[in-house]
């Protein structure tokens, strides 16, 4: 009786416990965009409103919950489609939703909903309303990191891996 209380305990805990590092503003988790979730991100973030307030790129509806995630899911794979240059095994930090996703090695596509990477890894940061514009051709990639409303960087970023991957 005791193991099976204990058993029936843990697997409620393990079954309500959601690692905040895979989780999303589209789960129902806070975000605060002006905040540095990861190297980089704030400065994505402040660039996005001074783009919009400046008129560079137009404004994004929010749209929250499973129906926001789709709609970044499908941009994601659009951008990822229409710019084959992006490195495959990158990951993309959509900043302001904490959303994590990574480029396939293999087939120009995208894994969308992942845990943040670990070491050794490419990462393009960019805001939701900059990932709306990219995909709607108000701005291209290159013209967005001119915004710095889209960074590139590596971590670890003294590693010599990037370099050559």
């Amino acid at each position: 009786m005791t193991k099976r209380v204990i058993t029936y305990i843990a697997s409620g805990v393990i079954a309500l416990a959601s690692p905040t590092s895979w989780a999303c503003s589209y789960d129902g988790l806070f975000t605060n965009p002006f905040s540095e979730s990861y190297p980089g991100a704030l400065d994505v973030s402040i660039s996005t409103q001074l783009a919009i307030r400046a008129k560079s790129m137009n404004p994004l509806e929010l749209i929250e919950g499973e129906a926001g995630l789709r709609r970044a899911s499908w941009w994601l794979n659009l951008m990822v489609k229409a710019n084959p240059e992006l490195s495959p095994g990158s990951y993309i930090y959509v900043v302001d939703r904490q959303l994590w996703s990574r480029i396939s090695e293999t087939n120009n596509s995208i894994e969308v909903h992942v845990s943040p990477p670990n070491d050794n890894a490419r990462v393009l940061q960019i805001s939701e309303a900059a990932l709306h514009n990219v995909i709607s051709n108000q701005i291209s990639i290159d013209q967005a990191r001119g915004l710095g409303v889209l960074s590139e960087i590596c971590t670890p970023k003294t590693n010599l891996w990037c370099l050559f991957n």
